[in-house]
């Protein structure tokens, strides 16, 4: 039940941060492939004659996201502070 627990709470953490890598990315291909990316509106972004344009805008816009999900990434660590907290002070406690 503990490792369901530090599972759910990692995932629900790792979840949370997964617009940060999504922005650098975006940043990261648009700078490589020569676009114009902000948030301003969707730009074309022709790379192997595929258009990115709209996928880079989305992914660079998540970054909003992180306003509601950093705090409840705060939250999800807190408890799993706590959750590995209270585990090491039974296991200290039993010996």
């Amino acid at each position: 039940m503990k490792r369901l627990a530090y599972l759910v709470l990692g995932i629900g953490i790792a979840l949370c941060l997964l617009p940060i890598p999504l922005i650098f990315w975006a940043s990261r291909f648009a700078q490589n492939h020569g676009c114009r990316l902000d948030e301003a509106g969707i730009y074309p972004c022709f790379v192997g004659g595929t258009d990115w344009g709209s996928t880079l805008a989305a992914a660079s816009i998540s970054g909003w996201l992180l306003i509601l999900t950093l705090p409840l990434a705060g939250f999800l660590a807190l408890a799993l502070l706590a959750l590995f907290s209270i585990d090491m002070f039974l296991r200290w406690r039993r010996r």
